[in-house]
Protein backbone atom coordinates (compact mmCIF):
# COMPACT_ATOMS: atom_id res chain seq x y z
CA UNK A 1 0.00 0.00 0.00
CA UNK A 2 1.10 3.74 -1.11
CA UNK A 3 2.64 5.34 2.11
CA UNK A 4 0.95 8.75 2.06
CA UNK A 5 0.99 11.70 4.82
CA UNK A 6 -0.28 15.23 5.24
CA UNK A 7 2.24 17.77 6.73
CA UNK A 8 -0.10 20.70 8.40
CA UNK A 9 1.31 23.57 9.40
CA UNK A 10 2.15 27.57 8.49
CA UNK A 11 4.54 26.63 5.82
CA UNK A 12 4.98 30.15 3.07
CA UNK A 13 6.87 30.13 -0.30
CA UNK A 14 8.48 33.57 -1.43
CA UNK A 15 5.87 33.54 -3.61
CA UNK A 16 2.97 33.48 -1.74
CA UNK A 17 4.28 35.07 1.22
CA UNK A 18 4.41 38.05 -0.78
CA UNK A 19 1.12 37.69 -2.70
CA UNK A 20 -0.55 37.82 0.61
CA UNK A 21 1.67 40.69 2.15
CA UNK A 22 2.43 38.76 5.57
CA UNK A 23 5.85 39.36 7.04
CA UNK A 24 5.48 37.23 10.36
CA UNK A 25 6.12 34.33 8.87
CA UNK A 26 9.30 32.18 9.74
CA UNK A 27 11.61 31.13 7.06
CA UNK A 28 13.20 28.27 8.67
CA UNK A 29 10.35 26.78 9.90
CA UNK A 30 9.36 27.01 6.38
CA UNK A 31 12.30 25.33 4.93
CA UNK A 32 12.30 22.93 7.84
CA UNK A 33 9.15 21.44 6.95
CA UNK A 34 9.49 21.49 3.02
CA UNK A 35 13.24 19.77 3.47
CA UNK A 36 11.39 17.10 5.78
CA UNK A 37 9.12 16.17 3.13
CA UNK A 38 11.94 16.26 -0.15
CA UNK A 39 13.37 13.60 2.24
CA UNK A 40 10.32 11.57 2.65
CA UNK A 41 9.67 11.67 -0.76
CA UNK A 42 13.04 10.16 -1.78
CA UNK A 43 12.60 7.52 0.65
CA UNK A 44 9.01 6.50 -1.57
CA UNK A 45 6.36 8.21 0.69
CA UNK A 46 3.89 10.62 -1.41
CA UNK A 47 4.06 13.61 1.03
CA UNK A 48 2.18 16.83 0.87
CA UNK A 49 1.91 19.94 2.77
CA UNK A 50 -1.62 21.44 3.90
CA UNK A 51 -0.75 25.21 4.92
CA UNK A 52 -2.57 27.88 6.37
CA UNK A 53 -1.16 30.26 4.39
CA UNK A 54 -1.30 33.17 7.08
CA UNK A 55 0.23 35.81 8.97
CA UNK A 56 -0.43 39.14 11.03
CA UNK A 57 0.55 42.41 10.26
CA UNK A 58 -1.89 43.27 7.18
CA UNK A 59 -3.37 47.07 7.33
CA UNK A 60 -6.36 45.99 5.88
CA UNK A 61 -9.22 43.47 5.11
CA UNK A 62 -8.29 41.19 2.27
CA UNK A 63 -9.39 37.77 1.71
CA UNK A 64 -6.87 35.26 -0.63
CA UNK A 65 -7.85 32.21 -2.63
CA UNK A 66 -7.27 28.85 -2.00
CA UNK A 67 -4.06 27.80 -4.24
CA UNK A 68 -1.76 24.84 -5.06
CA UNK A 69 2.38 25.45 -5.34
CA UNK A 70 4.50 23.27 -6.01
CA UNK A 71 8.23 23.78 -4.28
CA UNK A 72 11.23 21.91 -4.71
CA UNK A 73 8.88 19.04 -5.63
CA UNK A 74 6.99 19.17 -3.40
CA UNK A 75 3.19 20.23 -3.27
CA UNK A 76 1.66 22.42 -1.15
CA UNK A 77 -2.04 23.50 -0.65
CA UNK A 78 -2.73 26.61 0.85
CA UNK A 79 -6.20 26.92 2.16
CA UNK A 80 -8.23 30.15 1.87
CA UNK A 81 -7.11 33.32 3.88
CA UNK A 82 -8.75 36.13 5.38
CA UNK A 83 -7.28 39.07 7.56
CA UNK A 84 -11.23 39.80 9.09
CA UNK A 85 -10.78 39.15 12.57
CA UNK A 86 -12.63 35.96 14.36
CA UNK A 87 -13.90 35.07 10.74
CA UNK A 88 -10.26 34.15 9.86
CA UNK A 89 -9.11 31.62 12.34
CA UNK A 90 -12.69 30.22 11.65
CA UNK A 91 -12.50 30.37 7.77
CA UNK A 92 -8.44 28.17 8.74
CA UNK A 93 -10.50 25.52 10.82
CA UNK A 94 -13.14 24.82 8.61
CA UNK A 95 -10.93 24.89 5.36
CA UNK A 96 -8.16 22.52 7.36
CA UNK A 97 -11.12 19.69 7.92
CA UNK A 98 -12.39 20.22 4.74
CA UNK A 99 -9.13 19.47 3.10
CA UNK A 100 -8.35 16.35 4.96
CA UNK A 101 -11.49 14.56 4.76
CA UNK A 102 -10.81 15.17 0.64
CA UNK A 103 -7.37 13.54 1.11
CA UNK A 104 -8.90 10.88 3.32
CA UNK A 105 -10.62 10.01 0.88
CA UNK A 106 -7.20 9.83 -1.77
CA UNK A 107 -6.23 7.30 0.37
CA UNK A 108 -3.48 9.41 2.97
CA UNK A 109 -3.31 7.94 6.17
CA UNK A 110 -1.05 9.87 8.58
CA UNK A 111 -1.20 13.10 9.33
CA UNK A 112 1.61 15.43 10.83
CA UNK A 113 0.66 18.51 12.40
CA UNK A 114 3.24 21.37 13.58
CA UNK A 115 3.25 22.47 16.84
CA UNK A 116 -0.01 22.30 18.98
CA UNK A 117 -1.85 25.09 17.16
CA UNK A 118 -5.70 25.59 18.30
CA UNK A 119 -6.68 26.34 14.99
CA UNK A 120 -5.86 23.14 14.02
CA UNK A 121 -8.31 21.24 16.82
CA UNK A 122 -11.06 20.79 14.11
CA UNK A 123 -9.29 18.57 11.97
CA UNK A 124 -7.41 17.07 14.82
CA UNK A 125 -11.04 15.44 16.25
CA UNK A 126 -11.93 14.95 12.70
CA UNK A 127 -9.03 12.86 11.70
CA UNK A 128 -9.76 10.60 14.61
CA UNK A 129 -13.10 9.69 13.21
CA UNK A 130 -11.57 9.56 9.38
CA UNK A 131 -9.17 7.00 10.89
CA UNK A 132 -5.95 9.18 10.42
CA UNK A 133 -2.83 8.17 12.37
CA UNK A 134 -1.83 11.11 14.16
CA UNK A 135 1.49 12.67 14.94
CA UNK A 136 2.35 15.45 16.72
CA UNK A 137 5.84 17.99 15.54
CA UNK A 138 6.59 19.77 18.94
CA UNK A 139 9.12 22.36 17.60
CA UNK A 140 8.90 24.79 20.66
CA UNK A 141 7.80 23.97 24.29
CA UNK A 142 6.12 26.72 26.25
CA UNK A 143 8.76 29.07 27.58
CA UNK A 144 7.35 30.80 30.71
CA UNK A 145 6.19 34.40 31.13
CA UNK A 146 2.92 36.33 31.86
CA UNK A 147 -0.27 35.13 30.88
CA UNK A 148 -3.79 35.78 31.55
CA UNK A 149 -5.72 32.82 33.18
CA UNK A 150 -7.96 32.38 29.81
CA UNK A 151 -4.44 31.91 27.78
CA UNK A 152 -2.66 30.01 30.23
CA UNK A 153 -6.17 27.22 30.31
CA UNK A 154 -6.17 27.61 26.25
CA UNK A 155 -2.83 26.21 26.05
CA UNK A 156 -3.38 23.48 28.62
CA UNK A 157 -6.90 22.25 27.17
CA UNK A 158 -4.83 22.36 23.48
CA UNK A 159 -2.18 20.76 24.57
CA UNK A 160 -3.82 17.74 26.43
CA UNK A 161 -6.13 17.47 23.32
CA UNK A 162 -3.21 16.64 21.26
CA UNK A 163 -1.53 14.54 23.63
CA UNK A 164 -4.16 12.54 23.99
CA UNK A 165 -4.78 12.17 20.19
CA UNK A 166 -1.67 11.88 18.86
CA UNK A 167 0.23 8.48 18.97
CA UNK A 168 3.79 9.59 18.02
CA UNK A 169 5.94 12.73 18.20
CA UNK A 170 8.59 14.37 16.46
CA UNK A 171 11.01 16.87 18.61
CA UNK A 172 12.95 19.54 18.24
CA UNK A 173 15.46 18.26 20.88
CA UNK A 174 15.44 15.89 23.12
CA UNK A 175 15.00 18.38 25.84
CA UNK A 176 10.82 18.59 24.57
CA UNK A 177 10.27 15.11 25.80
CA UNK A 178 9.44 17.28 29.45
CA UNK A 179 6.97 18.98 26.97
CA UNK A 180 4.40 16.10 26.35
CA UNK A 181 3.47 12.79 27.49
CA UNK A 182 3.58 11.20 23.53
CA UNK A 183 5.33 8.17 23.21
CA UNK A 184 7.56 6.82 21.58
CA UNK A 185 9.47 10.26 20.33
CA UNK A 186 12.26 11.11 17.62
CA UNK A 187 14.51 13.64 17.83
CA UNK A 188 14.56 15.74 14.00
CA UNK A 189 17.11 18.13 13.95
CA UNK A 190 16.69 18.90 10.00
CA UNK A 191 17.18 17.73 6.35
CA UNK A 192 21.02 19.07 4.95
CA UNK A 193 20.29 20.09 1.36
CA UNK A 194 23.52 18.04 -0.97
CA UNK A 195 25.70 20.82 -2.66
CA UNK A 196 29.28 21.65 -3.75
CA UNK A 197 31.85 22.41 -1.00
CA UNK A 198 32.37 25.51 -1.79
CA UNK A 199 35.51 26.70 -0.36
CA UNK A 200 36.09 28.71 2.97
CA UNK A 201 38.97 30.03 4.72
CA UNK A 202 40.67 30.72 1.51
CA UNK A 203 41.88 34.32 2.29
CA UNK A 204 42.87 36.75 5.19
CA UNK A 205 39.60 38.50 4.96
CA UNK A 206 36.98 36.86 6.54
CA UNK A 207 33.35 36.52 6.47
CA UNK A 208 30.81 36.36 9.38
CA UNK A 209 27.17 35.76 8.67
CA UNK A 210 24.42 36.18 11.14
CA UNK A 211 20.30 35.20 9.80
CA UNK A 212 17.25 35.25 11.05
CA UNK A 213 15.34 36.37 13.68
CA UNK A 214 16.98 39.40 14.96
CA UNK A 215 15.94 39.51 18.77
CA UNK A 216 17.74 40.15 21.95
CA UNK A 217 17.08 35.86 22.45
CA UNK A 218 18.41 35.15 19.83
CA UNK A 219 21.76 37.01 20.19
CA UNK A 220 21.75 39.65 18.14
CA UNK A 221 22.25 42.23 21.14
CA UNK A 222 25.08 40.19 22.53
CA UNK A 223 26.26 40.28 18.39
CA UNK A 224 25.83 44.48 18.74
CA UNK A 225 27.51 44.66 21.80
CA UNK A 226 30.35 42.52 20.78
CA UNK A 227 30.69 44.99 17.16
CA UNK A 228 30.78 48.01 19.81
CA UNK A 229 33.39 46.53 22.03
CA UNK A 230 35.68 45.76 18.92
CA UNK A 231 34.88 48.96 17.11
CA UNK A 232 36.27 50.99 20.63
CA UNK A 233 39.60 48.40 21.23
CA UNK A 234 40.41 48.78 17.44
CA UNK A 235 42.81 45.46 16.56
CA UNK A 236 45.01 44.65 14.12
CA UNK A 237 43.08 41.21 13.28
CA UNK A 238 39.63 42.91 13.45
CA UNK A 239 40.31 44.77 10.12
CA UNK A 240 40.21 41.50 8.28
CA UNK A 241 36.72 40.92 9.87
CA UNK A 242 33.63 41.58 7.70
CA UNK A 243 30.00 40.76 9.43
CA UNK A 244 26.67 40.12 6.72
CA UNK A 245 23.45 40.27 8.50
CA UNK A 246 20.49 39.08 7.02
CA UNK A 247 16.90 38.27 8.81
CA UNK A 248 14.62 40.34 10.79
CA UNK A 249 13.05 41.16 13.84
CA UNK A 250 13.40 43.65 16.88
CA UNK A 251 17.05 44.43 16.59
CA UNK A 252 17.30 44.90 12.92
CA UNK A 253 17.34 48.64 13.30
CA UNK A 254 20.21 48.53 15.80
CA UNK A 255 22.45 46.97 12.84
CA UNK A 256 21.57 49.31 10.18
CA UNK A 257 22.39 51.87 12.61
CA UNK A 258 25.67 50.42 13.17
CA UNK A 259 26.37 49.65 9.57
CA UNK A 260 25.99 53.35 9.20
CA UNK A 261 28.41 54.19 10.84
CA UNK A 262 31.41 52.88 8.50
CA UNK A 263 33.64 52.07 10.73
CA UNK A 264 36.08 48.55 11.22
CA UNK A 265 35.16 45.96 11.93
CA UNK A 266 33.00 46.05 8.51
CA UNK A 267 28.76 45.57 8.93
CA UNK A 268 26.77 44.73 6.09
CA UNK A 269 22.97 45.01 6.64
CA UNK A 270 20.91 43.11 3.80
CA UNK A 271 17.65 42.20 5.81
CA UNK A 272 14.94 40.01 4.43
CA UNK A 273 16.02 38.27 1.46
CA UNK A 274 14.65 35.68 -0.90
CA UNK A 275 15.81 32.27 -0.87
CA UNK A 276 18.73 32.74 -3.83
CA UNK A 277 19.42 35.56 -2.64
CA UNK A 278 20.13 34.22 1.00
CA UNK A 279 22.13 31.33 -0.45
CA UNK A 280 24.16 33.64 -2.33
CA UNK A 281 25.63 35.17 1.08
CA UNK A 282 25.54 31.78 2.59
CA UNK A 283 28.67 30.72 -0.36
CA UNK A 284 30.44 33.70 0.82
CA UNK A 285 30.41 33.40 4.61
CA UNK A 286 33.45 31.67 6.49
CA UNK A 287 31.96 31.90 9.81
CA UNK A 288 28.12 31.29 10.68
CA UNK A 289 27.13 32.67 14.19
CA UNK A 290 24.09 31.18 16.17
CA UNK A 291 23.80 32.85 19.54
CA UNK A 292 20.31 31.59 21.40
CA UNK A 293 21.38 32.79 24.77
CA UNK A 294 22.19 29.99 27.34
CA UNK A 295 20.24 32.08 29.86
CA UNK A 296 17.27 32.88 27.86
CA UNK A 297 13.79 30.88 27.53
CA UNK A 298 14.59 29.16 23.96
CA UNK A 299 18.20 27.21 24.99
CA UNK A 300 16.29 24.05 25.83
CA UNK A 301 12.75 24.90 24.11
CA UNK A 302 14.14 24.40 20.95
CA UNK A 303 17.00 23.31 17.96
CA UNK A 304 18.39 26.55 15.94
CA UNK A 305 18.58 24.38 12.79
CA UNK A 306 20.90 27.38 11.32
CA UNK A 307 23.29 25.19 12.66
CA UNK A 308 22.48 22.14 10.16
CA UNK A 309 22.36 24.75 7.51
CA UNK A 310 25.20 26.15 8.02
CA UNK A 311 27.32 23.03 8.74
CA UNK A 312 26.13 21.29 6.00
CA UNK A 313 27.34 24.18 3.62
CA UNK A 314 31.04 24.08 4.95
CA UNK A 315 30.44 27.02 7.33
CA UNK A 316 32.39 26.73 10.64
CA UNK A 317 29.59 27.07 13.20
CA UNK A 318 30.18 29.33 16.06
CA UNK A 319 27.04 28.43 18.48
CA UNK A 320 26.18 29.21 22.16
CA UNK A 321 26.01 25.43 23.76
CA UNK A 322 22.71 25.30 24.18
CA UNK A 323 20.25 22.18 23.27
CA UNK A 324 21.50 19.11 21.13
CA UNK A 325 24.08 21.13 19.50
CA UNK A 326 27.15 19.77 20.92
CA UNK A 327 25.06 16.31 20.38
CA UNK A 328 24.73 16.65 16.58
CA UNK A 329 28.25 18.58 15.60
CA UNK A 330 30.45 17.48 18.58
CA UNK A 331 33.71 19.06 17.69
CA UNK A 332 32.74 20.20 14.91
CA UNK A 333 31.83 23.43 16.13
CA UNK A 334 33.33 26.33 18.10
CA UNK A 335 31.14 26.99 21.65
CA UNK A 336 30.21 29.71 23.28
CA UNK A 337 29.84 28.86 26.66
CA UNK A 338 28.41 32.69 28.23
CA UNK A 339 26.58 35.32 27.28
CA UNK A 340 29.35 37.79 26.53
CA UNK A 341 30.41 39.86 23.92
CA UNK A 342 34.03 39.47 25.45
CA UNK A 343 33.72 35.61 25.23
CA UNK A 344 32.47 36.46 22.02
CA UNK A 345 35.35 38.60 20.57
CA UNK A 346 37.91 35.63 22.03
CA UNK A 347 36.45 32.87 20.02
CA UNK A 348 36.19 35.08 16.80
CA UNK A 349 39.96 36.53 17.70
CA UNK A 350 41.05 32.91 18.05
CA UNK A 351 39.17 31.90 14.54
CA UNK A 352 41.16 35.02 13.03
CA UNK A 353 44.52 33.72 13.89
CA UNK A 354 44.11 30.09 14.10
CA UNK A 355 42.30 29.63 10.30
CA UNK A 356 43.67 26.16 9.89
CA UNK A 357 42.41 24.92 12.73
CA UNK A 358 39.01 26.58 11.75
CA UNK A 359 38.94 25.30 8.51
CA UNK A 360 39.21 21.53 10.16
CA UNK A 361 36.26 22.52 13.00
CA UNK A 362 34.06 23.52 9.87
CA UNK A 363 35.08 20.13 8.21
CA UNK A 364 34.55 17.99 10.97
CA UNK A 365 30.77 19.82 11.39
CA UNK A 366 30.02 18.99 7.57
CA UNK A 367 30.71 15.78 8.14
CA UNK A 368 28.88 15.30 11.36
CA UNK A 369 25.77 16.27 9.86
CA UNK A 370 26.39 14.49 6.81
CA UNK A 371 26.04 11.27 8.78
CA UNK A 372 22.56 12.28 10.41
CA UNK A 373 20.94 14.78 8.17
CA UNK A 374 21.21 13.64 4.57
CA UNK A 375 18.26 13.85 2.67
CA UNK A 376 18.10 9.33 2.31
CA UNK A 377 19.29 9.14 6.03
CA UNK A 378 16.96 11.28 7.07
CA UNK A 379 14.17 10.02 4.97
CA UNK A 380 14.07 6.85 5.70
CA UNK A 381 14.45 7.26 9.38
CA UNK A 382 11.41 9.76 9.26
CA UNK A 383 9.30 6.98 7.39
CA UNK A 384 10.59 4.08 9.47
CA UNK A 385 9.23 6.14 12.70
CA UNK A 386 5.87 7.56 10.65
CA UNK A 387 4.52 4.16 9.85
CA UNK A 388 6.20 1.78 12.06
CA UNK A 389 4.29 -0.07 14.55
CA UNK A 390 4.46 2.02 17.98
Amino acid sequence: MKRRVIFMCNALDDLTRIGRDITTDSPAATKKIIMLCKALRISGVTAVILSMGRGGEIACWKNFSALVRRVDGVPIIYIPFSTIPIFSHLLSSIALAYCIFILRIRRFTHLIYYNRTATFIPSLLLSRVLGYVNILDLEDGETSGVRSVLKFLQLKIVSQLFDKICIKALLACSALKAFTSIRPVLCYYGTASPSPATPRFQSKKLTVLMSGTLSHETGAELLIDAIVMLRQKNEPWVRDIRFEITGKGESLDRFHLLASELSIPNLVVHGRLSSPEYLNILSSADIGLSLKLIGGPYANTTFPSKVIEYAASGVLVLTTEISDVRKVLGEGAIYLKRDEPSELIKLLKFIALNQKDALNYSIVGRDAVQKICMPRIAGEKLSEFIFGSV
